[in-house]
């Protein structure tokens, strides 16, 4: 069993045991990459984005042994993508989306790209470890 099995990762924040990674930044940021990963994809990622890497960045603070800045930054900077194809959670706090979709279809066609721009949600896309 690799310290990377979900099993064992949940474990070991649970325990609060560290992972095990090279004494290098590179080799430390894949860890946390790696459990970041394992953990998001476990949880309600395509319907709750924001709150998932909101309880991944809570379990891993708990765990005590990577920083909020080290957790913010993989999200920010390497997995961040924007899309307008949104998640349940995103239309609950826009609840205008979902009307101004259902009511599209009845504009004149000569209306169509004059309107505002849709807002873009904020979504992860990490590597899948097996």
């Amino acid at each position: 069993m690799s310290q990377y099995d979900l099993d064992v990762i949940i474990q070991k924040i649970q325990d609060k045991s560290p992972f095990e990674h090279k004494d290098n930044i590179k080799s430390r940021a894949r860890t946390l990459k790696i459990v970041i990963s394992r953990l998001y994809y476990s949880l309600k990622y395509t319907k709750e984005p924001q709150e998932t890497r909101e309880k991944v960045t809570q379990l891993l603070l708990h765990h005590g042994q990577f920083s909020k800045e080290e957790i913010d930054k993989l999200f920010e900077h390497v997995s961040r993508r924007q899309t307008t194809d949104y998640s349940e959670e995103f239309l609950k706090q826009h609840p205008e989306l979902t009307k101004a979709e259902g009511s599209e279809g009845k504009e004149a066609p000569d209306n169509k790209g004059i309107g505002e721009e849709k807002p873009e949600e904020i979504k992860y896309i990490f590597p899948r470890y097996t």
